[in-house]
């Protein structure tokens, strides 16, 4: 039985959108944060480096199953207009190593792709006393809310 198991959790949405003005959104994710998804997010900024710079640093916050969960990590890889991945220090780390935001064009829409790399298995479910479950539950409905809310600011 293994202690750590990979697991990938994503969801897509399509957005009335180009890739550019989705990437712009993004550039701006110091401004953005809150009005992305107000009910969560907290505050994000660059510690070091620039606005989407490979190996630029970020710290933000946001509620994870009704508590703040502090984040720090870096722009691990950077595609313009089409990926975006972040690696995250300890101890988020532990459970999700990375986030990557993909951005596809579809004809003249946008399908935009949030995928979290998690860590799963026997050792997880014993330290989490909520269980995997819930997390993997709360995961799904926080990214799915900040794809509905992407598409409705980036189409009005």
């Amino acid at each position: 039985m293994s202690l750590f198991k990979p697991l990938l959790l994503s969801h897509s949405i399509e957005i009335k959108s180009s890739p550019e003005k989705i990437w712009d959104f993004f550039k701006n994710i110091e401004q953005n944060y809150t009005t992305w998804h107000s009910d969560d997010h907290v505050k994000f900024h660059w510690t070091k480096g620039k606005s989407l710079d490979e190996g630029s640093t970020i710290y933000s916050e946001q509620y994870v199953m009704g508590k703040i969960t502090k984040y720090k990590g870096m722009v691990a890889e950077i595609i313009p207009n089409r990926k975006i991945t972040f690696k995250f220090f300890y101890p988020v780390s532990l459970i999700s190593p990375k986030i990557e935001w993909l951005i596809e064009p579809k004809g003249s829409n946008t399908v935009f792709t949030a995928i979290t790399y998690m860590r799963a298995g026997h050792l997880y479910k014993k330290l989490f006393k909520k269980g995997m479950k819930n997390i993997i539950e709360a995961h799904y409905k926080h990214v799915a809310e900040e794809g509905e809310n992407l598409k409705k600011i980036l189409e009005e």
